[in-house]
């Protein structure tokens, strides 16, 4: 399910003059949590916006067709943009015309995005999910605005925040990069952070493993007074595994005449000394040795210390000491394994970090931000969550909580990435994520009233073009070439045939189809031989100087499987965008490399074909 706001969901207007396609489209939105309205084309919109007809309260996102009777959609965008009522709202185009300069006229007007019509219904709800989350933050800050009257006679937490940020500027950047969310468990240990990051007590971080509270740490460190002074972590278990005077000498220091190998005769400060002035982290301290966890009380309370080997005057430190675990210090305390005493200084100021569970509302939003960390890293900037991953994300379990969510999504990036997918699908969850209790539902489902719902995939009166050079036909009915059968039995040679045989079984899962035909996943063999056979497809669907791109990826999925259909599409499409960009920059040579020799007079008429639809 699409992650909305429960209580504020946002309310989408939909423009669409074809009623069939308008009726699916406001269906599937609706089942994603959405507020729908839907009118034929841009005056009515105009007056949606303007307080007419518009029951479900404030419009919120706008997807709007280009081309409608009455007015269109770049008129429509035009007067949006110059009313200060509606010239921030989001508004995305949904066209069937798709050449590069019907994108920049659309850009040009004030389109925040642009979709090309045939498109997949994941890829809209992904794109519409990006304008929604955009609406929401642009709401709450509405609703906070004026900070002073807004927090003051409703006591809203989100309110406050902003009134937090105003008192704290960092407190932004953190909640970006270490308190990422904003469900009322997050901003509620956002609250005890501040709370208790100022002064010199020390902070008891409790929480259980993968839950952040390194991140919390961090947070107390950058929101106190001691932000510009040393940090520092100390991991308790690699400490437990050593000598235990090793240990204490390292944390308070070695004194003269320590007789230790590779320690000075005069001495050598510890971990405290260093530190003096910060913040010093213990993470999982009930790890660290009871006779190192007995000693800190006294640095603790800001009493002097001796080094813990050898001789030496007495030293006092000033630190925020801050400490994380994962286990019930109390009972530890009680059954003799962790300082009472410590115990007891430590339980009088204490953080307690949500499990996952407790913050479901986290997750996606969670997902987006290790998305955009590891984007760069498996070149996938337009990477985003198909709804039907987003659905399965938010439903899991996560025994690891935000660690184990974290994994799973560089994990599922990685393998978009492998498979030139930028669409993240099921498809893409690791084998070992599979076990783990939910059941996918279909993302797109016909509205009970229909007998007979228009496709999303192909609407056969809405012409679309990949861009100036090829265009995408909608009639899906070109027959195949002489004597071949549905599976593309006659057109492709017998090599073929089995590379393509094991990708149809492995549902073109590239590493497993690799394995079965023995391929070496270095060579990339299997992947530059899929690139060849799609642009063979594609060489095969083209009239003059337009392809079939619907065509051509039946050729190559080989039965009517919609899900794999839609992927192949996309895979299609991205080729030849990549053979325009290439025709553009002067580098086409490039689109030759790791590309059998078989299939070089395939990619040459695409070539052709882009740089005559340039010269029209």
């Amino acid at each position: 399910m699409t992650h909305v706001d429960k209580e504020y969901p946002v309310h989408i207007l939909l423009v669409e003059d074809e009623p069939d396609l308008r009726d699916t489209m406001r269906y599937n939105l609706k089942r994603h949590g959405y507020v729908v309205t839907d009118v034929g084309n841009g005056q009515q919109a105009l007056a949606v916006l303007h307080g007419v007809g518009a029951d479900n309260g404030a419009i919120d996102v706008v997807v709007s067709d280009v081309m409608m009777p009455v007015l269109d959609g770049i008129g429509m965008a035009r007067a949006m943009r110059a009313d200060p009522r509606t010239r921030e709202l989001p508004l995305m185009f949904l066209t069937a015309k798709g050449d590069a300069a019907d994108r920049l006229e659309g850009f040009r007007v004030g389109a925040d995005d642009y979709l090309t019509k045939p498109f997949d219904l994941e890829e809209l709800l992904a794109r519409v999910q990006v304008q929604a989350r955009r609406a929401q933050v642009a709401r709450k800050m509405r609703q906070l605005m004026p900070v002073e009257r807004t927090a003051a006679h409703t006591g809203d937490l989100y309110a406050k925040v902003a009134e937090w940020e105003q008192r704290f500027p960092s407190l932004a950047a953190i909640r970006q990069d270490e308190i990422v969310g904003a469900s009322p468990r997050t901003l509620a240990l956002l609250r005890e952070i501040l709370v208790r990051a100022p002064g010199k007590d020390p902070v008891l971080i409790v929480g259980e493993t993968g839950t952040g509270k390194t991140g919390v740490a961090e947070a107390l460190h950058r929101l106190g007074s001691r932000a510009d002074k040393p940090f520092r972590v100390v991991n308790c278990a690699e400490l437990a595994a050593a000598d235990q005077a090793i240990t204490a000498g390292k944390l308070f220091g070695f004194g003269k005449g320590s007789g230790l190998t590779n320690v000075s005769k005069d001495g050598q400060p510890g971990l405290l000394e260093d530190v003096d002035g910060g913040t010093l982290f213990f993470d999982e301290i009930h790890r660290l040795p009871m006779d190192a966890q007995a000693m800190l009380l006294l640095p603790i309370e800001g009493r002097p210390f001796h080094p813990a080997v050898g001789k030496g005057n007495p030293r006092i430190v000033d630190i925020k000491f801050l400490f994380a675990t994962n286990v019930d210090l109390k009972a530890e305390s009680v059954a003799n394994r962790f300082p009472m005493d410590l115990y007891q200084r430590l339980a009088q100021s204490q953080i307690k970090v949500p499990a996952l569970p407790e913050r479901k509302d986290d997750i996606l939003v969670l997902a987006e931000h290790f998305l955009d960390e590891c984007k760069e890293e498996f070149d996938l900037q337009q990477a985003s969550f198909a709804p039907s991953l987003q659905r399965n994300l938010v439903e899991r379990r996560y025994s690891g909580n935000i660690r184990e969510l974290r994994h799973l999504v560089r994990e599922i990036a990685r393998r978009a990435a492998f498979e030139l997918d930028t669409m993240l699908s099921l498809d893409h969850l690791p084998d070992s994520a599979g076990d783990d209790g939910v059941a996918p539902v279909p993302v797109f489902q016909a509205p009970p009233s229909m007998a007979a719902p228009a496709p999303l995939m192909s609407p056969p009166s809405l012409p679309a073009s990949s861009g100036p050079a090829v265009a995408a036909a909608h009639d899906s009915q070109r027959p195949l070439p002489a004597g071949t059968d549905d599976d593309g039995n006659g057109f492709w040679n017998e090599i073929e045939m089995d590379e393509l045989v094991a990708l149809r079984k492995h549902r073109f899962r590239i590493a497993d189809a690799e394995r079965e035909l023995g391929l070496s996943s270095k060579s990339r063999t299997l992947t530059n031989h899929l690139r060849g056979l799609c642009f063979k497809a594609l060489a095969h669907s083209m009239d003059g100087e337009r392809a079939n791109i619907v065509a051509a990826a039946k050729l190559v999925v080989g039965r009517e499987d919609e899900a794999l259909l839609d992927r192949t599409i996309e895979r299609v499409q991205s080729y030849l965008e990549m053979v325009e960009k290439h025709v553009v920059a002067h580098t086409t040579d490039l689109l030759f490399n790791n590309l059998p020799r078989d299939y070089r007079k395939h990619v040459e008429r695409a070539i052709e074909a882009t740089r005559a639809a340039s010269r029209r």
